[in-house]
């Protein structure tokens, strides 16, 4: 007991030192559904418990961040930033406080379409996506030990948070929000075996300068980085190169190795690289991806079948666009070339990953509607796009839509694996009955200008489940099946 206690006074000095303070300390890891972690960190991210965060911020940081918006929209015309503000950071846990975390940094999150000033009042505020940096060390002098510890700063193995507001339900077409799209949408994905981040709902405070403007409802996000990669691969494979790809300057369709395309983003360069090199960026270029692309487009037949087989994770492949098509993502990488992040792993027969990103449409529920109807008019082989004058990009083409390649029963068996153990609309109305029991409360709290929709499941979500699985079994739209 003695040698226990002396351990927490140790680290009780130590997190007081890096400006932070916990409850319980417990490091052992587990490991569950491929992700190797504390209970600490799979409590953090736990449905079934309630999660509430508090952002303590003055008045003075939150101009500074508004501040910092306006300069990039008269330099470039838009309001994407890199810089943080300090604030603190508390987290509680069914009611009661669970850890405290002084001077993290804090800044808007997202693209052009999401980012606004946040233009507080005194009494209200704009909705805003966040991201929580840990381990921002502002004004500590680099090589001294406050700099060093910070640094080192996490909060249950993660150096960052990202928090979103449901923007998508808001502005969807139904009148009532599920809340649990995104956060449920990850959990679809690993169902499927493929690495994807922790997320779960969320009530989120601000208290500016002591007065406190209650967030609502939002989605607490685990980013996608070097942490992540540790997380769920082993020793000798998770030193390898993460991308994350996005259609910024050009399409993220792995068609193209222009050189301009691959980089390293930066906000105040107004640089948004298709593939931003995430890990590995003092020695990384993207010669690993170039050579994956130029494979992509320039073998066929055999050669391009056998290349593919030792280059992709082909479980990772079919399952990633197996799930793809069943969640329906207008914005994902076979409709739009667009949000997915590649890991590259270090083994020693090292391959490529597909990681989902930015799970905020799908299930029916959608800001954006190409095809007029929530997705549900697109069978598993059609070549839809959701842009209209691109093309699906040219690996789908070549693999699980083209009837020559092997790789399409494969496609096709996966979505019926999938639909026959997991995708099931009765889950998700446990997922958010759970959730509603929860958080239903805290909506008519909300002291944003978004007028938060009240908890419900909206109409074309059942609908949506009915008319995907019909189509993965039947392979054509049905007629009245789902009426």
């Amino acid at each position: 007991m003695r040698r226990n206690l002396g351990f927490l006074l140790v680290l009780s000095q130590i997190l007081s030192a890096c400006g932070m303070t916990v409850t319980e300390p417990d490091n052992k890891k587990i490991t569950l559904n491929g992700v190797t972690a504390t209970q600490a960190y799979f409590d953090f991210f736990d449905a079934s418990i309630y999660h509430e965060i508090v952002i303590e911020v003055t008045k003075d940081e939150i101009t500074h961040l508004d501040n910092y918006m306006k300069q990039a929209f008269a330099k470039y015309g838009h309001y994407r930033i890199s810089s943080y503000v300090k604030a603190n950071f508390v987290y509680r846990e069914d009611g009661k406080e669970k850890i405290r975390i002084d001077e993290i940094g804090l800044r808007t999150h997202g693209n052009i379409f999401s980012r606004y000033l946040i233009e507080y009042n005194g009494s209200t505020m704009n909705s805003q996506h966040y991201r929580i940096s840990f381990d921002e060390t502002f004004d500590l002098k680099e090589g001294s030990t406050a700099y060093e510890q910070r640094k080192k700063r996490e909060l249950y193995g993660l150096e960052n948070l990202v928090i979103k507001w449901n923007k998508t339900s808001s502005w969807s077409a139904g009148q009532v929000d599920p809340y649990i799209l995104e956060s449920y949408g990850y959990s679809l994905y690993e169902k499927a075996g493929i690495p994807s981040s922790k997320a779960t709902l969320v009530h989120v405070i601000f208290s500016i300068g002591g007065n406190e403007i209650d967030q609502g409802v939002m989605t607490m996000i685990e980013p996608v980085d070097d942490q992540f990669i540790q997380k769920r691969f082993d020793k000798n494979s998770q030193n390898g190169n993460l991308y994350k790809a996005l259609w910024q300057n050009a399409q993220a369709d792995l068609q193209n190795t222009q050189a301009n395309l691959f980089g390293i983003k930066s906000e105040e360069d107004n640089y948004f690289p298709a593939y931003d090199i995430k890990t590995n960026d003092e020695i990384n270029k993207g010669d690993d991806l170039k050579d994956l692309i130029r494979m992509v487009t320039i073998k066929t037949g055999k050669n391009f079948t056998d290349a593919i087989k030792t280059e992709l994770d082909i479980d990772n492949f079919i399952n990633f666009n197996a799930i793809n098509y069943l969640y329906g993502n207008p914005d994902d990488f076979r409709y739009n070339s667009n949000n997915y992040y590649l890991y590259h792993d270090s083994s020693n027969k090292p391959q490529w990953f597909f990681i989902p990103t930015d799970l905020d449409k799908g299930l029916g529920i959608t800001d954006w509607n190409p095809d007029g109807a929530e997705m549900r008019s697109v069978l598993p082989l059609d070549p839809f796009t959701s842009n209209y004058t691109f093309p699906v990009p040219l690996i789908l083409r070549k693999t699980i839509l083209s009837e020559a390649s092997e790789f399409q029963n494969l496609y096709l068996q996966k979505l019926k694996d999938q639909v026959n153990s997991f995708f099931d609309y009765d889950e998700f109305v446990k997922a958010y009955q759970v959730a509603n029991t929860l958080y239903a409360k805290d909506v008519s709290r909300t002291e944003t200008r978004t007028i938060m929709k009240p908890f419900g499941i909206p109409d074309n979500v059942t609908k949506y489940y009915c008319v995907q699985t019909y189509k993965v079994i039947n392979l054509i739209q049905p007629t009245t099946e789902c009426d």
